[in-house]
Order: C-alpha cells, then sequence, then structure tokens
C-alpha cells in the first residue's frame, strides 16, 4: 500500500511539470525524423542483384560518407553507407534537390529513395557498378560535428578522439572487427554445445583473495567489507566440479588493476571452461577442436604446426594434435615462455667456447643469436633494437658484422675470454656467423625465471621491425596462404610449478628469495606426477602440470589439471605457498575438495586477444566496443568519476585528500 504522503507528493510534482511545460522549440515542431520511410533494400542487396532492379525505386537507410561533391549546378554526388557498413553513392541532377543535397554534411542520418542506375565508368577497365538516383530523402538526425574534421579522421581512424568512439564504430574497419569477435563467440558456443558442455554464468561479486594482479574492490554498506570483482571464475568453475557438472562454460567478464598496453584491458573477456574426470589431455583435445574451427569459420584459414625435422609449416588438419614445446626447451632456443615460431630465428648456447661467464653465481649460461643478412634487411635498421630502453634488465651485446676485419675482432669487444685454444673462427662457424649478418650475445641461468632473457627480447625486437625476414617456409602439400594468414600454434608445457620470490633486480640481474616460493601459474594447479615427490623437498624442482596456447608469439590461452585433493591442496597453502590464512580465504573451496570432488582439469581462452588476432590487429581496442585508455579511464562516459563525500559515508569510506 503506497503511503498518502509519497502519493500526495508524485501528483504534486507531475501537476507542476504540466502546467509549466515550454513549447516545442522549432527544430522539433516537425514530426519529419521520427516517421521515417523504412528502407527496402541494403546496399549489399543491391549489390547483389542491381541488373534485375535497375530503374527500380529503392528505399536505403544510413549515413552520408562524406562531404558532397558538387559537380555544376544541377549535378551533385554524395558517398553514401549503411548499417552494414556498405558504400555506394547517390546523386541528383534536380536543381532542388541538389541545393538540399549540397547542405549535407557527414555522418547526418538520412532515408534515401530513389531509381537504382548504372554508374557512369570512367574507364573500360573499371568495373560495372551502380548508384542511386535521388527522388526524395529525409534527414533523419542532422551530426553536429565538423565536416571537415570528420573527413579527416575518416583518412587516420586511428585518430579519432577516444571521447568519440561511437563515431569511430561507425567505420567499415571496426564494424567488422565486432562482428567477427560475435562470430567468434558463436562458433564458440556451438563447438562447446555440440560438445555437451553447460553454459552457466558465475558471479560478478566475489571475495577478497591472493591470486596474482591488483583487484577491484566493491563497498558495501556494512563498513569495512567489500567484495571484489573476479580476476577470473576460477574458484567457482572448480565449485562447478564439486556440483556434479562434467563440463562447464562461459564467456566470461573478468577484472585486473594492473598497468594497461596494447594487449590489456583492466575489464577483459574470456572463454572459461572445466571439465571433471579429466587429464590435461582432456581439456587440450576440446581447446584444440575449437580454436581450429574457430579459425576456420571466422578467419577461413588453418592452423600450422613446425615440423622440426624440416624446420617447415604444416598445416594442420581438423581435431588433429597440437604439438609441444617443453618450458625449458622454449626458453633456451627462443628466450622466452611465448616463442614465435613463424620465425627461423634460434638462440644457441656458447658457453662451451669461453673460460668464464658475464656474472658468477646462478647465471652461468652464454648464449648467442645471429640474424643472417641483418644489415641488409631494410634500408634504415631499427634503433629500437639497439636501445638499451627496450630491454628489462640488461641489454646483450650487440654488433654489425658489416666487413671481415669486424667478423674477427667482435668477440675482443665483450668482458669475457675465450678458451685457450678456441679460434674466433671456431665460433663464428658454430654460430654461422658471415660478413652482413648481425650478432648478439648474452646471459642467463640455467633454469632460468627471466622471461624474456636478454637474447629472447633481441629476438622479439628482431620480429617485430622484420615481419617478412627469417620466416619459415610451408611444406608441400600445405594450402599457401598470405604472410598475414599464417598462424602457427603449440601448447607450451612443463612451466615450474613454484617461482622464488624475485627481490629488487642488481646491476641489470634479477635477484630471488630462492626460500620463499610463489605459484607460477596459480595456486590450484596440480605438479606433473613424476615430480609429486619433490613438493616436499624441492618446490622449485616440481614442473606443474600447466599448459599455454600460443599463435604467433601470443599466449591465447592458458589451463592447467587442479588439485583436487583437500589435504594437498592445504599443503601447498600452509607449507609451500606458507598462506596463513588459507582456511579464511580458501575454505569454501577445501570444504569442496573434501566432499568427493572428482579429477579436473581447465582453460581459459584470453577472447579479446584471439579476436585481436582474427582481425590482424595487435591492439585489443580494436575489439572491445568501449575501451579503457592507457589510463584506465572511459573519455565516452567519464568514468572513473568522483563520488560525493555523502555517498562515500554510506560505505564509510574517507578519500583522503578530499575536500
Amino acid at each position: 500500500m503506497r503511503s498518502s504522503f509519497g502519493y500526495c507528493l508524485f501528483r504534486r510534482r507531475f501537476h507542476s511539470l504540466s502546467v509549466v511545460q515550454a513549447a516545442l522549440p522549432d527544430k522539433l515542431r516537425t514530426i519529419d525524423k521520427f516517421d521515417f520511410k523504412h528502407f527496402t533494400h541494403t546496399i549489399g542487396e543491391v549489390n547483389n542483384a542491381y541488373t534485375d532492379l535497375l530503374d527500380s525505386n529503392v528505399t536505403l537507410n544510413g549515413w552520408v560518407d562524406g562531404s558532397p561533391r558538387k559537380i555544376s549546378k544541377n549535378l551533385v554526388f554524395a558517398k553514401f553507407r549503411d548499417f552494414n557498413g556498405d558504400f555506394t553513392q547517390i546523386v541528383t541532377k534536380s536543381e532542388d534537390w541538389s541545393k538540399r543535397l549540397r547542405t549535407l554534411k557527414p555522418e547526418d542520418a538520412l532515408s534515401v529513395t530513389g531509381k537504382i542506375c548504372i554508374k557512369k565508368q570512367k574507364s573500360q577497365e573499371e568495373r560495372e557498378t551502380w548508384e542511386l538516383s535521388i527522388e526524395k530523402f529525409q534527414i533523419l538526425n542532422d551530426s553536429n560535428e565538423k565536416a571537415t574534421q570528420l573527413d579527416s579522421l575518416k583518412e587516420t581512424p586511428n585518430q579519432f578522439p577516444a571521447e568519440y568512439r561511437y563515431l569511430q564504430l561507425r567505420l567499415p574497419y571496426y564494424q567488422r572487427a565486432l562482428k567477427m569477435r560475435a562470430h567468434a563467440a558463436r562458433v564458440a558456443r556451438s563447438v562447446l554445445d555440440e560438445m555437451n558442455f553447460t553454459e552457466i554464468g558465475t558471479p560478478l561479486l566475489f571475495k577478497s583473495t591472493p591470486e596474482g594482479a591488483k583487484e577491484f574492490l566493491v563497498p558495501t554498506r556494512k563498513t569495512g567489507f567489500f567484495y571484489a570483482l573476479p580476476q577470473s571464475p576460477q574458484q567457482y568453475k572448480q565449485l562447478l566440479m564439486a556440483s556434479g557438472f562434467k563440463g562447464y562454460y562461459q564467456i566470461a567478464k573478468c577484472f585486473r588493476d594492473e598497468d594497461l598496453r596494447a594487449d590489456r584491458q583492466p575489464e577483459f573477456t574470456q572463454i572459461d571452461m572445466e571439465m571433471s574426470f579429466a587429464k590435461s589431455e582432456d581439456i587440450q583435445n576440446v581447446v584444440q577442436k575449437l580454436v581450429s574451427k574457430i579459425w576456420r569459420k571466422v578467419k577461413e584459414v588453418p592452423l600450422y604446426r613446425v615440423d622440426w625435422e624440416t624446420g617447415k609449416l604444416v598445416e594442420l588438419k581438423d581435431c588433429e594434435t597440437f604439438p609441444k614445446l617443453d618450458y625449458e626447451t622454449a626458453l633456451s632456443k627462443f628466450g622466452i615462455d611465448k616463442p614465435d615460431l613463424r620465425s627461423t630465428i634460434t638462440i644457441k648456447e656458447v658457453s662451451q667456447f669461453f673460460a668464464s661467464v658475464l656474472k658468477e653465481d646462478s647465471f652461468g649460461v652464454l648464449e648467442g643469436c645471429v640474424l643472417k643478412g641483418g644489415l641488409n634487411a631494410a634500408k634504415k635498421l631499427p634503433k629500437q633494437l639497439f636501445d638499451v630502453a627496450e630491454y628489462k634488465d640488461r641489454k646483450p651485446y650487440i654488433f654489425k658484422i658489416k666487413n671481415a676485419e669486424e667478423l674477427g675482432s667482435w668477440i675482443s669487444k665483450i668482458p669475457v675470454k675465450l678458451k685457450d685454444g678456441t679460434s674466433p673462427s671456431e665460433l663464428n662457424t658454430y654460430l654461422g656467423l658471415d660478413v652482413g649478418d648481425i650478432v648478439a650475445i648474452g646471459d642467463r641461468a640455467c633454469l632460468t625465471y627471466e622471461n624474456p632473457t636478454p637474447l629472447g627480447r633481441f629476438r622479439q625486437l628482431a620480429i617485430q621491425y622484420f615481419p617478412t625476414h627469417w620466416r619459415r617456409e610451408i611444406s608441400e602439400g600445405s594450402t599457401p596462404q598470405k604472410l598475414e594468414d599464417i598462424f602457427v600454434v603449440s601448447w607450451l608445457v612443463d612451466f615450474p610449478l613454484f617461482s622464488p620470490i624475485e627481490l629488487e633486480s642488481k646491476n641489470g640481474y634479477p635477484a630471488y628469495d630462492r626460500t620463499k616460493y610463489e605459484s607460477t601459474h596459480h595456486p590450484f594447479t596440480m605438479a606433473k606426477l613424476d615430480d609429486y615427490e619433490y613438493l616436499a623437498t624441492e618446490p622449485l624442482r616440481v614442473k606443474g602440470d600447466h599448459y599455454d596456447l600460443v599463435i604467433n608469439g601470443v599466449e591465447v590461452g592458458g589451463g592447467s589439471r587442479r588439485v583436487h585433493d583437500a589435504e594437498l591442496q592445504k599443503y601447498i597453502f600452509s607449507e609451500i605457498l606458507c598462506i596463513k590464512n588459507h582456511m579464511q580465504l580458501f575454505g569454501h573451496l577445501i570444504h569442496a575438495l573434501d566432499s568427493g570432488c572428482p579429477p579436473h582439469a581447465g582453460l581459459a581462452i584470453g577472447f579479446d586477444r584471439m579476436c585481436s588476432m582474427l582481425v590482424g590487429s595487435s591492439n585489443i581496442r580494436d575489439v572491445v566496443a568501449f575501451p579503457k585508455t592507457q589510463t584506465g579511464s572511459d573519455p565516452v562516459v567519464e568514468s572513473p568519476s568522483e563520488v560525493p563525500t555523502k555517498t562515500l559515508n554510506i560505505y564509510g569510506i574517507e578519500v583522503k585528500g578530499a575536500n
């Protein structure tokens, strides 16, 4: 029952508004823009059948794509774009309509009616197409932006002011990008549905737990109590396995409060999945089918693997197993745990040629990397390859071998000595080094947690700035592709289960406290059974049953077999990771594991990152409708924003320095 006071107040306000209502402004005195003529065709539909529609009347809805062009007093053209991102030309030879068409601005919304005509060809080589001869058009909404600015921004779409993202999204590239993203989501759902996975949503209001990156906290009106936005649905999906579901998935929103870059946003999307009564191979088989299908259906190209015997690329057939590369091999040959295998650039250990190392103690592995013909790879070599700022801790020693003299003398310029009896030519021969090459020498630990290593970063930069050089050939029998359509896939496996706590770097070298550990992946990852016995004695020796999916040097997804035994999970929390309040933080999960929870494994695919690869972009902002900037803000709606002190008081929050 409504209160009489509230009802009277409502009536008073309603009555007051009706009495003081102002007259409609002149622009609102007509209903033309609201009572518009609906489109009869899309431009794409006319493209497919314009010869059958010649002299027919059609209506198109869309936008003026650029400033109209006046040819003569009665002849005016304008480019027109519809909601599918397709283009045509609208034209009028009528003096009356010409006057009106000339007044249009880019991005004015129109409903245009006219006849389909053959467009006059400028030359015999030009393909025949059509245009719309205007008989009538309605301006459905004016664009108040400056015509010259909009025309300019269409030429340089990446320079759109971030606050005008909704205008940038009208451009065909972004329309295609977001539609491709939607297509990938449909394919993912269809594949997982066919495999009897159940789509289940999990809560976004979670609790604060230490899982790696900083969390976003959500205050409540209960002073001192906060929700946390989930970094992933990890614990909920393990609870679902304890709940009896055989396979779960969702396209999930996740949140991390961390420094941003081209492939990272504070809120992101992942295809999250988990299987019960499953080992690592079971979830890998699902992911192989899923990713292969997405690439073939959405990108319309296959995936490739490296044939290590020939060094060439081989097309992967449907349901074929992806190759595996172990962590130690990846770090030693490529200097990173997500190597771009399209490239033939390889790192080779050279410690055996030297009597000493660059740094004593654990960094005792010397290695070299050669860019064959690197001096002729570009008219001007990229300075980033030689810039110390591009390397995290230390830059390797890099030499340009311009002539025979430098081929024999470069080794003397590094602060280590060759072994007695070893000549520079022996090392050059081993590395395959010749005049015209670029060579880099660096060091790393035997089992390195440094990722990438100095030479791994050197290799990354070389691939980035010489994208068409040192590429693997495609083997006979595989489908030939353009360079940009070659995607090489592998599983990265056998990661260390735990890593030592990293300390502040010293003299360019990372330092570690090897008596304290953190999870390399996350604390719920199972140990490889071959290393199980070392959990109690040598935790750093234990490999994890963890696997990353890497495509073209990008970590597209990662997962693991989980710890499903409550006692083992408690042991890892308390004895290895030394989490004192683990029952307070993870008691819900421990109790679920202790209630007959089956063995389970899972994986999450970075959906934004994968979609950016599908559209050929290195920036995930291209496939996110309203992304955050590098400062974490959304200029369109101006978030985050300040909250009044009165509102903060409700949550028991005081902002330091606030007025």
